[in-house]
């Protein structure tokens, strides 16, 4: 198998000599832009298929942001719990009314929210000194209470 394997890339490797000198003798012929375009072509004859070729890879690169502040982080619940220090069914219901940035699904069973939104959220509530400041809970009336029936 292996000195099958030999022979195959010795053919391979005296073809793609014999096609280099033809394409060196081609791109003699060829003005700028041609001569660019074939050098693609041929590269991209040449590597395995599937693999990248230097125009995807310069595009993907291009593409994703480089820049750390623009990354826009995620958060799944377990760290969500361990930023903001509330119950789940309140966070819902904060969620609900409009009061607590809104968690997105990424696929059918994970949910998660923009950390930035969270933490401008939490710097929100630290610096609301007025209006829109959260008021405490009254403290229960003792007095108030009654006795329940069927109890001594």
């Amino acid at each position: 198998m292996k000195r099958a394997n030999e022979c195959v890339d010795q053919a391979l490797t005296a073809a793609s000599t014999t096609s280099q000198v033809a394409d060196a003798d081609a791109d003699l012929k060829m003005h700028g832009s041609e001569r660019a375009r074939h050098a693609r072509e041929a590269i991209r004859a040449r590597q395995p298929r599937g693999s990248f070729d230097a125009r995807a890879i310069r595009e993907l690169s291009q593409a994703a942001p480089t820049d750390p502040a623009q990354l826009r982080r995620t958060i799944r619940r377990s760290e969500l719990r361990q930023i903001v220090p509330l119950a789940d069914s309140t966070i819902y219901e904060l969620e609900r009314r409009g009061d607590f940035p809104q968690r997105f699904f990424l696929t059918a069973r994970c949910v998660v929210w923009d950390l930035a939104e969270v933490e401008a959220w939490l710097r929100s509530r630290r610096q609301s000194g007025g209006a829109d400041a959260v008021k405490k809970a009254p403290v229960p009336d003792f007095r108030r209470r009654t006795k329940r029936p069927g109890r001594d």
